[in-house]
């Protein structure tokens, strides 16, 4: 039995839809918008067990993490939404979209680190609200995905400093020497391969990467964006840290690139990787 996960080709943003072998469907983040919508949407009608969404997982409150909700919602319903409570640009009409959604939800719950989801304990949240910390994109929810041995990072627009202060210390086990829930076989790159995952170029924070140790790296990110996403020194140490141990030695994935990529974390403990190109 395997655990899908498929990372959407969405252009400048994000969107990952998880199917869990009892069809339960969990989706993380979206960023819909005309160009891509008719694509986005025939590529879910192949692949969803349903008209439903589980729980739809909001890193944080920007645009390109939550363009389209509206839509999404009216072709599969929404019965759940995670986000983390914390205001972001309110000026777009992406978040008054995303507001107006959030207050009509049925279930809504606002996501704090250190808690597993209810139903799937093998679903480990490891970032969130914080008080005392401001930006939203250092709050955005991560989430670690676990399959007895294969596994999946999410970690929205995370920050180094975030990682360092909070998400490690959080995550140590002391009476083991070891960090809990951080391994993983596939990382989905912060902030489409921003270098601010690692702080300053110069003098960059990698003890979490090292830690993570992932197979690959998917990298989420429109082609010749205006952020000039992804940074060269932020793909040199995602090269360095992924063991390229799947996939036939390829570390670096990329949606603008490669288009849509599914991953199967199988309960055996592999990973496979397939390319899906744009329909």
């Amino acid at each position: 039995m395997s655990i899908d996960v498929h990372f959407l080709n969405v252009g400048q943003g994000n969107m990952v839809v998880i199917i869990f072998p009892d069809q339960k469907v969990m989706v993380y983040d979206c960023n819909i918008t005309e160009e891509n919508e008719e694509n986005v949407f025939a590529y879910l009608q192949k692949i969803m067990p349903k008209n439903e969404i589980d729980v739809f997982v909001n890193s944080h409150r920007e645009a390109d993490h939550m363009g389209g909700i509206k839509e999404l919602h009216k072709k599969y319903n929404i019965k759940q939404l995670w986000d983390s409570g914390v205001s972001g640009n309110t000026d777009t009409p992406e978040y008054q979209e995303y507001m107006d959604f959030r207050r009509n939800v049925g279930y809504l719950e606002e996501v704090k680190p250190n808690r597993y989801w209810a139903i799937k304990p093998n679903v480990k949240i490891l970032n969130g609200k914080r008080e005392g910390l401001d930006d939203p994109n250092a709050q955005s929810i991560v989430i670690h995905i676990n399959n007895k041995g294969s596994s999946v990072l999410l970690t929205g627009d995370t920050d180094a400093k975030v990682w360092k202060d909070y998400i490690m210390l959080e995550s140590y086990r002391p009476a083991f020497g070891v960090y809990s829930n951080l391994k993983s076989s596939i990382l989905l790159a912060s902030h489409h391969g921003s270098i601010s995952f690692f702080g300053d170029p110069k003098s960059p924070y990698t003890k979490h990467i090292s830690t993570i140790n992932p197979d690959i790296t998917i990298i989420s990110v429109g082609e010749k964006n205006s952020y000039n996403h992804p940074d060269d020194d932020a793909i040199k140490l995602y090269k360095e840290y992924s063991e390229g141990a799947i996939n036939n030695g390829e570390k670096i994935f990329r949606t603008d690139v490669m288009g849509n990529i599914k991953a199967e974390l199988k309960d055996d403990g592999n990973c496979y990787l397939s390319r899906i190109n744009n329909l």
